[in-house]
């Protein structure tokens, strides 16, 4: 009997079922090994994350508006990649855990399988031992899978190349919907992988790409249950987030690990310069114009990791950044220089990059001796045991949020509040959260993200409108060891005039609105100053003030600020005569431009209440700006000011 298969096909057959077999096996190890199981909350009163967290859950159980209710670096589906656990969507986080890792790992595995095998073992490897050790793994697992099924995009073809379209616009979208600055390189990207798609005769592909893309995001908005008119002024206030987060939430990291980024990213930039140069095929009549693209969104992939990770140079960022370059150097063995000089110095360098970036996270972040290898072990067999047995994990993480809960009840502010609406007023709204207070949130509603004067205006429309809350839990407390009036200082300054104390518990200050007036500023005085000269205010007698400081960077200051970070700005205030300093802290420039409230000067919970009780905190005599040693070249000499009286205006 005939089987219809000639005498080579059952050894084809078998081939191609390992060429697709041995790489969907390999994916799923990859995921076991990576996947975010996110762990239950540690210390609620430092760790201002978790509550940041427990919001974007409340924001979808209550059906929040993105854009109008809350403006946030995170979107409508952002709950479902934060990095803490909620028992409300502990089964959806699970699957999508699973499904995104899986997607990143088939990307990542589908080219590594392109590549020889010592070129494959390495990616792999490298992968593995870095996203095991690494915090901020959601942000890794994206951008690796975006460059990964990005790759593909622009070398394979036929039916894997609508394959690896589909799986990149997937990705790119869901990513958009859940955090801010993966719609920039996804947006951006889109625009340039569609443009090659064109370039290479798939104009349909190409336009399906793009109009894919925005039906996905669409789509993905309503059935996040928010309304469509809300679209654009998400993305437009969403800008204003990620523009303030990079003017004022700049962190100065280990001089070390910042020296070692800024070699890595060199060096990761003149191998993309050298890959993306000599990419594709001599015959391709349009390898000019695709070589272009690809340069185009490799080195815009390099920026936005090197900006996003050494920006704010702290451990969780850093470290993201220190493992991604790895995987985007050996993962462009992929395009295969003809030139043997140009393929040895971009193996090189790229091999450089490994290097540097293991020895400095090793030396300076991960576990000592075996402990980062062991790691890898230990995330595999972890992560299986939740996914296998998803009730044990969820109980476990239950057990200690229940007693995260027992910890955080405040009592005795909880019986005044009652049902009544209320705010929380710094970092920690998770506490209003456990103790099942009426929360209302402001629309910026941690008050270091309302780090401009546009985030500040946003929340002061709504603390004068109707929707404003009846208490206020209110923690000054600052991150970054800056000015704490600063932080949402035009809430600060309403709270000052509408407000009152209502009692304390904890970390937290009661206050009960009393009134809804707008403030009403009047002009004082204004100049001009150097930095380190003092801003004199003793003329204002007792006056409660509003103090504007407007201090521009240079050319090359507003480089800097592009490229990584502003220079550190320092803002000091003064007793009257020579009775000296009363606190030097860090003032980023955007903040000062909004402007604060300096007289009476609030550094507590304290001081607001001596306020309120008629025993008046400290009355700075002067104000000066201060700029580190070797930081006047970043910023211009002459410092505007203008100096108000607060007073109440017309209630609305």
């Amino acid at each position: 009997m005939e089987t219809g298969l000639q005498p080579d096909q059952p050894r084809d057959l078998i081939a191609s079922c390992r060429r697709v077999a041995l790489p969907l096996l390999a994916a799923v190890v990859v995921m076991l090994t990576v996947v975010i199981i996110p762990p239950a909350p540690d210390d609620l009163g430092v760790n201002g994350d978790i509550s940041s967290g427990a919001v974007l859950y409340f924001a979808h159980q209550h059906g929040l508006q993105f854009g109008t209710d809350l403006v946030y670096l995170y979107g409508p589906l952002g709950y479902l990649i934060y990095f803490y656990f909620s028992p409300d969507a502990a089964g959806a986080r699970l699957v999508v855990d699973a499904a995104l890792s899986f997607a990143v790992a088939a990307g990542l595995c589908l080219v590594a399988w392109r590549l020889r095998f010592m070129w494959r073992c390495l990616l792999l490897g490298l992968f593995l031992f870095l996203a095991s050790n690494v915090e901020s793994r959601t942000d890794l697992l994206i951008d690796t899978g975006l460059l990964c099924w990005g790759l593909l995009c622009f070398v394979e073809s036929g039916r894997r190349l609508a394959v690896a379209v589909a799986a990149f616009v997937a990705l790119a979208a869901f990513g958009s919907l859940a955090k801010t600055l993966v719609l920039l390189i996804a947006g951006l990207s889109v625009l340039l992988l569609a443009s090659d798609l064109v370039a290479r005769g798939h104009r349909r592909l190409g336009a399906g790409m793009v109009g894919g893309f925005g039906a996905a995001i669409v789509l993905g908005w309503l059935a996040a249950g928010q309304e469509l008119r809300h679209l654009g002024l998400c993305l437009a206030h969403s800008l204003a987030v990620v523009q303030g987060y990079g003017q004022s939430l700049g962190w100065e990291g280990l001089p070390q690990g910042t020296w070692c980024g800024l070699l890595v990213a060199l060096m990761a930039m003149v191998t993309v310069i050298i890959r993306a140069s000599s990419a594709f095929e001599a015959q391709d009549k349009h390898r000019t114009w695709r070589r272009m693209l690809l340069l185009a969104w490799l080195s815009a992939l390099l920026f936005l990791t090197w900006k996003h990770g050494l920006a704010r140079g702290d451990r969780y960022h850093v470290v993201y950044f220190f493992g991604f370059v790895p995987v985007l150097a050996v993962s462009l063995e992929l395009l295969r220089p003809a030139s043997r000089a140009a393929r040895y110095w971009a193996r090189g360098l790229g091999a450089a990059c490994c290097v540097l970036s293991v020895v400095t996270v090793q030396s300076l972040f991960f576990p000592p001796g075996w402990g980062s290898l062991q790691q890898v072990c230990g995330a595999f067999a972890y992560h299986a045991r939740c996914l296998l047995n998803p009730a044990d994990y969820c109980q476990r993480m239950g057990d200690v949020i229940e007693a995260k809960r027992r910890e955080a009840q405040l009592p005795r502010l909880h019986d005044v509040i009652g049902s009544a609406s209320v705010d929380v007023f710094g970092q920690h709204q998770i506490y209003a959260l456990l103790n099942g207070l009426n929360y209302r949130p402001r629309p910026v509603f941690q008050s270091y993200v309302a780090c401009n004067a546009r985030l500040m205006r946003l929340n002061e429309a709504f603390y004068l409108s109707g929707a404003a809350p009846e208490y206020v839990m209110f923690n000054l407390g600052p991150i970054d060891r800056k000015f704490p009036p600063l932080e949402d200082a035009m809430v600060l300054r309403h709270l000052l005039i509408n407000y009152e104390p209502a009692g304390n518990e904890g970390e937290f200050l009661l206050l009960k609105s009393k009134s809804a007036h707008a403030p009403r500023l009047k002009m004082l005085g204004q100049g001009t100053v150097r930095p380190g000269e003092k801003i004199d205010l003793r003329s204002y007698g007792r006056a409660d003030l509003w103090l504007e400081i407007d201090l521009k960077p240079t050319l090359l200051g507003l480089l800097r600020q592009v490229l990584y970070q502003p220079a550190t700005v320092r803002l000091a205030a003064w007793r009257e005569g020579d009775k000296g300093l009363l606190v030097r802290r860090r003032a980023p420039a955007a903040m000062l431009q909004a402007g604060f409230v300096a007289s009476p000067l609030l550094l507590s919970n304290e001081d607001l209440l001596c306020y309120y009780t008629g025993n008046s905190p400290p009355r700075p005599s002067a104000y000066s700006v201060e700029l580190l040693p070797g930081n006047g070249r970043f910023w211009q000499e002459a410092v505007q000011f203008r100096v108000c009286e607060i007073g109440q205006g017309k209630a609305p």
